[in-house]
């Protein structure tokens, strides 16, 4: 029977998961069920959590700080309840999956061929939508910058999506000898970050490539001989002018001088480069936000100035974003599973994942408490279900 229970919760984890991106679609035509779907399965999960009493201490801190984010914007903050539910299941997610999957072990399903198809499924939808033309671009023309999101309405919680699950499946593919898979995952992500003209997809693959050959250095390098090092070096290095030749002909590369162009920025080491070219003018936002948030008093210090009081564009730095929404309480309550995490234990393709998935939260956000792609990072703590030797992998 608990055998048949256990099925039964994977099946319909898997069924979830592979739903995910058609969710993604429908957030795109403002239709209800990316919410409410996304709502039940947190539901789920802290009922689960519950009722199995794990992590019971940390749940219950979680749900108490909820409670009362929950009665501080609805009544304090003047929020509507529909909006500060919304925003209280927004701040769950992350912690709640972290919980849940810390303990969780697929063993019917591979974790990783989930993944797998996931991946697939985004590059498809995505690449049918370019072909097809019914999706939409990131940018309007008179601004200059050229992306292209497709039926997607967040481009960069869709980049972060494709770059944090990258490394894992590249592994996955690499070691189940599925070569041509791998093959077709490299140029799909390659075809979406030329189209999307943004720089996370493409620092995700660069970053996934590096470690794919450092994997590999072995057999690439080190067992080598003398000359045929010295020729692996020169290509290396023609290689290296290659891509650097061939990004400066991206839509990332030339969106970034239409940025440079348009702010005025002549000196690439100052600070307004740092802020307009590479952070989009995030640290402006920042200033603004953080001037915002001086001005509240001791209970918005705490416990933030929720969402809706924002009257200058989101930081879009996760860790920002949740100090002014959810206050100092909220930022220590919210980051403390993810520092509980026992990082040793992971294999060197799940760390991975999660730095490239801290680093995009650190520079574009779209990470942290956005439930389309914060569910990844609390799914790489679970077993995979990779079969070896007879034992479950981690």
């Amino acid at each position: 029977m608990n055998k048949l229970k256990q099925i039964d919760k994977e099946l319909l984890l898997v069924l979830f998961l592979i739903l995910g991106p058609i969710l993604d679609v429908s957030s795109h035509y403002k239709l209800p069920f990316n919410i409410v779907v996304r709502s039940i399965y947190l539901l789920i999960l802290i009922i689960l959590l519950l009722k199995n009493k794990e992590n019971i201490k940390l749940l219950i801190i979680l749900l108490v700080f909820s409670i009362v984010q929950l009665l501080f914007q609805v009544f304090y903050l003047n929020f509507s309840i529909v909006n500060s539910i919304s925003n209280v299941l927004k701040f769950l997610y992350l912690p709640v999956s972290i919980l849940y999957f810390s303990n969780f072990e697929f063993k019917r399903f591979n974790r990783n061929k989930i993944l797998t198809i996931i991946i697939f499924l985004y590059i498809v939808i995505y690449t049918f939508s370019y072909i097809t033309g019914i999706g939409s671009n990131v940018y309007i023309k008179k601004v200059g910058k050229r992306g292209f999101k497709g039926v997607f309405t967040s481009i960069n919680e869709f980049s972060a999506i494709l770059a944090g699950l990258l490394p894992i499946v590249s592994v996955y593919l690499k070691n189940n000898k599925k070569n041509i898979l791998l093959i077709l995952l490299f140029i799909g992500v390659l075809f979406c970050s030329l189209l999307i003209g943004t720089k996370v997809l493409l620092g995700g693959i660069i970053l996934t490539i590096l470690y794919l050959l450092y994997l590999d250095r072995n057999k690439l390098f080190i067992e080598r001989t003398k000359l045929q090092k010295i020729l692996i070096i020169l290509l290396a290095v023609v290689t290296l002018i290659m891509t650097i030749f061939i990004v400066s002909k991206t839509r990332t590369y030339q969106n970034m001088l239409v940025q440079q162009k348009f702010f005025k920025v002549k000196n690439i080491l100052s600070y307004d480069f740092l802020n307009y070219v590479v952070f989009n003018n995030r640290l402006t936002f920042l200033n603004m936000n953080f001037n915002l948030y001086s001005k509240t008093n001791i209970l918005g210090y705490l416990l933030g100035i929720g969402i809706n009081t924002y009257q200058v564009k989101m930081v879009e730095i996760d860790l920002f974003d949740i100090l002014f929404r959810y206050g100092i309480i909220g930022l220590i309550i919210f980051l403390y599973p993810l520092i509980k995490i026992n990082y040793k234990k992971l294999p060197s393709d799940e760390k991975l994942a999660l730095i490239i998935f801290i680093l995009i939260s650190l520079t574009s956000g779209h990470v942290l408490f956005y439930p389309s792609v914060c569910i990844y990072i609390g799914l790489i703590l679970s077993g995979s279900g990779d079969k070896k030797n007879g034992k479950t992998k981690r």
